[in-house]
């Protein structure tokens, strides 16, 4: 079975390093906010075990020792699912894999040549069953690469962004849509009024953010308004745009 996310043996059980994780998964927060976030639903030395690794610098003499998290099999899976990102589930996939391709070679020695037979028999159909879904997993992955990279660049964005970028950010090779069109969406489906503003209600959830200029000097000011998505809406958008459109 070809690698996804490196399996190791410590004191005979399986873990997995919560850095190689995270650099798989491909989540957008950093490291620590990810670990802190995930990590204190799970038991210290049960589920996880805080480690050191020695991590060197790129095209420079040295490294730092950064903290790393040894995590069990089963607490990997569930941190996986948690992350909600596309390759979480991947990820858990692959584990349920790992862990019944581990299953099948943990049974014990057969008594007779008819048993050998038998155990032959069930082991080739386990293994062949785990590398079905491994490939089915890579093939996922595969087939979801758009959608990771749109993911990526609008989930946990600090800034938001024009309608007009939204526009062309959501068109790909399989779908289009421009700027006039997009309005023309979120008016008719009640996000913007008629003046291109979003409801408050919309701003209120965090799908919206206005940003308000003052242009002109002391004696004559004018207030424009700008109407942009957020990293939140970009997403939300996203999935009933093209479903609908």
């Amino acid at each position: 079975m070809s690698e996804l996310i490196e399996i190791k043996e410590v004191n005979g059980k399986k873990i997995v390093s919560a850095r190689e994780l995270h650099k798989f998964l491909e989540v957008k927060n950093h490291f620590t906010q990810w670990i802190n976030d995930n990590i204190i639903q799970f038991d210290q030395d049960i589920d996880y075990k805080a480690t050191k690794v020695y991590i060197p610098h790129l095209n420079k003499i040295g490294g730092t020792e950064r903290v790393d998290y040894a995590l069990t099999l089963d607490t990997a899976k569930e941190m996986a699912m948690l992350s909600r990102v596309v390759k979480g589930k991947i990820a858990r996939q692959y584990f349920i894999a790992c862990e019944k391709e581990l299953m099948s070679k943990q049974i014990a020695l057969p008594q007779n040549y008819a048993e050998a037979l038998r155990q032959l028999a069930d082991s080739t159909e386990r293994e062949e069953k785990a590398l079905l879904e491994l490939n089915q997993a890579n093939t996922t992955i595969k087939e979801n690469k758009s959608k990771v990279v749109f993911a990526n660049s609008v989930s946990g964005c600090d800034n938001s962004i024009l309608i007009r970028q939204f526009a062309k950010d959501l068109s790909d090779d399989t779908f289009k849509i421009g700027q006039n069109q997009l309005f023309d969406w979120l008016r008719s489906n009640n996000y913007l009024n008629s003046s291109n503003e979003p409801f408050q209600h919309y701003v209120n959830q965090g799908l919206f953010e206005v940003i308000t200029r003052t242009i002109g000097n002391t004696d004559s000011n004018i207030q424009v308004k700008t109407t942009k998505i957020t990293g939140k809406g970009a997403i939300y958008f996203a999935k009933k745009i093209k479903h609908f459109v």
